[in-house]
């Protein structure tokens, strides 16, 4: 039976408001990954992990929809924003997926935990990942191209805070010694610094690609919006 086109435009709204509870669910594990790894809490690390099949499921739900909305007769911005909606929810999908990394990390690090200076930079950094999300998917849902173009320069502000937590992570691992005459050597480090200094730079890599996410997403708005590519 053919579907009034008011009928299908409800459905393209529904479709908005499921791309929105994915981004709450993204952002959600930003803020969970992020508390759990702080913390050095493994119960909410693994809640985290589990938490990433919903996170799927509504992913492909959306996707579904969508391919099903495709054979509908849509008109030009609608087919782009439904068309668009498929690269959209596999960004939010992918950033979940950082955020598991992310999580686990609690478990690699463990029984150590971060310390407070590395702490603070990625509580700061996970509260900056998740804004910018959130930002970029009411952009997109509202087809906001103005609040769409403030995610550039967002992301450098988290660009920043990765490079900040990539040289506090990387500068334990190869401490500079000065020997008595005055040449510059690699003191040795332990294997525990090591390892801590490469799961945090990873960590830090996770983050920033979360923020490139949202760039993404922010920067079809003007796609749908006018049908010209950035």
């Amino acid at each position: 039976m053919t579907q009034t086109h008011e009928a299908v435009q409800a459905r393209i709204g529904d479709v908005g408001i499921e791309v929105v509870r994915l981004g709450a669910l993204a952002s959600g594990a930003i803020v969970a990954a992020t508390a759990a790894l702080t913390a050095g809490d493994l119960v909410e690390a693994d809640r985290v992990i589990a938490d990433d099949d919903a996170v799927d499921a509504q992913r492909h739900a959306i996707e579904d929809e969508c391919l099903r909305l495709l054979g509908t007769g849509l008109f030009d911005q609608e087919l782009r924003f439904v068309a668009t909606t498929l690269r959209v929810a596999h960004e939010l999908e992918r950033t979940a997926d950082l955020m598991v990394n992310v999580a686990r990390t609690a478990w690699r690090l463990f029984p150590h935990q971060v310390e407070p200076p590395v702490s603070g930079l990625l509580d700061r950094i996970g509260r900056q990942a998740t804004v910018q999300i959130r930002v970029a998917v009411n952009a997109f849902v509202d087809r906001d191209a103005a609040s769409a173009a403030a995610l550039a320069d967002m992301d450098d502000a988290l660009d920043a805070m990765h490079d900040a937590l990539l040289r506090h992570a990387l500068a334990p691992a190869h401490p500079l010694a000065r020997r008595p005459d005055d040449r510059v050597a690699h003191a040795p480090a332990d294997d525990t610094s090591v390892v801590q200094a490469v799961q945090l730079a990873l960590v830090a890599r996770h983050y920033e690609r979360a923020g490139d996410h949202a760039v993404t997403i922010a920067g079809w708005v003007p796609f749908v919006v006018t049908g010209t590519r950035r």
